[in-house]
């Protein structure tokens, strides 16, 4: 059961045998295989089956999508022609892939916030009085006037959230990442000078998060740019997070490569300030081209790209108003749900953001975080921090699977660390329908078109008619 390539680059096709995660080589002339991937001119003198690249070259396609992106793709592109692809060499393989989902779950959910305020006694004025404004114009005079009051340094500080988001997130039994700016008063390098931050992170706080469960990361400001000012910021909120999501998305064409330099492990910046969607075209986590380790956890979901009226984004070397979604909360329901849609047939993570202050008016948007929580878990799905989720992925990235059929039987041998504290575990799928299965020597679930099987052996035996 051999897959062959045959093709002139190495990581158009390394990543997206990682994402399709099944058993491959490069081809060699003078060998014979059970399908052969490549440019029919390339192997002119192979003979057996070949999946032709000449007017379909998924490799780069999947490639440019994954490293340069597409603006307000509503579909999950990368993905849908990985199944094209897992489709046709069905045609001529009893295909055995590892999933994108663990055992037990169609999909996951990673859960994250940005903070950038922390308290209202620490914002503008003119920050302060344009949310009272907008929980006037809602109707809601009372929480203006708190925030009025608290800013003047009267009453409770309706900006003190941590005890609050993890309030609701511990009753359902979940946890997030918050993503911390590591500077005040600072836009950052080619940034409009709004993207400044007023508050110092507080090291209790970030301390605190891990002992509970939750999670910390960077909010970056150059570190997309600097790789020594990105080890700084690092080193600002205790050098101990490997994970970033830079302030208002900023993005250059070789961030991976200096965010990797600066020390991150892995990055959740690549999504829409104004959209919701599929930027990188994966639920997946991947590796972008030109860096060795630095994982990428695609951005999906945004409350402000939501329900925001507008974002600041570059045009033409200018910083311009950029209309967000500005959707209802039922027909932002209704985007979201095409997403999950997506993931429950896919597999993959999907990753939401919802900022830190939008848990109280006048953006109070907690109602359908809550929600999507909640029909995530009604899923089945497993709902997590980014961390875990990027983690669970890089676990996957190291096992290979190598199979050898025999007469109504095939013997699959696994390399790599099946670790036991990998949790949930890991899973395989063997594209047989369930009604052939005759045994397998470990925990499996048939369905109509294959048998999924928990994978924490390091041989499987499958036997089916």
């Amino acid at each position: 059961m051999t897959v062959a390539v045959c093709y002139p680059e190495k990581y158009p096709v390394e990543e997206t045998f990682q994402l399709l995660r099944i058993p491959w080589e490069w081809y060699i002339e003078g060998n014979r295989y059970d399908v052969v991937i490549a440019r029919k001119a390339d192997v002119a003198g192979y003979d057996g089956p070949v999946i032709d690249l000449t007017d379909n070259d998924f490799f780069r396609k999947i490639a440019d999508l994954l490293n340069r992106g597409e603006m307000h793709l509503h579909e999950p592109s990368c993905d849908i022609e990985l199944d094209r692809v897992r489709q046709e060499i069905k045609r001529y393989i009893v295909l055995v892939e590892i999933p994108p989902v663990p055992w037990g779950h169609p999909y996951m959910v990673a859960l994250t916030h940005d903070v950038d305020v922390t308290s209202v006694k620490e914002c503008r004025f003119t920050t302060v009085g344009y949310a009272a404004y907008q929980c006037c114009i809602q109707g809601n005079g009372a929480a203006g006037l708190r925030l009025l009051a608290a800013r003047c340094g009267f009453g409770k500080d309706p900006w003190i959230l941590f005890d609050r988001w993890k309030e609701l997130e511990g009753s359902m039994g979940v946890r997030s990442t918050f993503f911390f700016v590591p500077r005040p008063d600072e836009p950052g390098q080619c940034a409009h000078p709004y993207r400044s931050v007023c508050y110092h992170a507080d090291p209790g706080v970030i301390a605190s998060l891990p002992t509970e469960g939750w999670e910390a990361g960077v909010h970056g400001i150059d570190n997309w740019i600097d790789a020594r000012l990105g080890a700084e910021e690092r080193e600002v909120l205790g050098g101990t997070s490997g994970g970033n999501r830079t302030h208002w998305l900023l993005f250059g064409e070789k961030s991976w490569q200096v965010l990797e330099a600066a020390g991150y492990s892995w990055d959740s910046t690549f999504g829409y300030n104004d959209d919701a969607g599929f930027r990188a075209g994966t639920l997946q986590v991947y590796r972008p081209e030109h860096v060795d380790n630095l994982l990428e956890l695609p951005l999906h979901i945004q409350d402000l790209g939501l329900f925001g009226e507008f974002c600041w984004a570059l045009a033409r070397d200018e910083w311009e108003k950029t209309p967000c979604l500005h959707l209802s909360a039922p027909a932002a329901r209704d985007h979201c749900d095409h997403i999950f849609g997506y993931a429950r047939k896919y597999g993959g993570a999907v990753t939401l953001l919802w900022h830190y202050e939008n848990l109280v008016p006048p953006r109070d948007w907690s109602g359908l975080y809550r929600d999507l929580i909640t029909r995530a878990k009604s899923d089945g799905a497993w709902v997590t921090t980014a961390g875990n989720v990027v983690e669970w992925f890089r676990k996957r990235r190291q096992i290979h699977i190598t199979c050898v059929p025999g007469k109504n039987k095939l013997t699959i041998s696994v390399e790599g660390n099946l670790s036991s504290d990998l949790s949930p575990p890991l899973m395989m799928r063997i594209h047989i329908p369930g009604n052939r299965m005759i045994s397998v020597n470990a925990d499996y679930l048939p369905s109509g078109e294959y048998i999924d099987v928990k994978l924490d052996k390091m041989c499987i035996t499958v036997s089916f008619v």
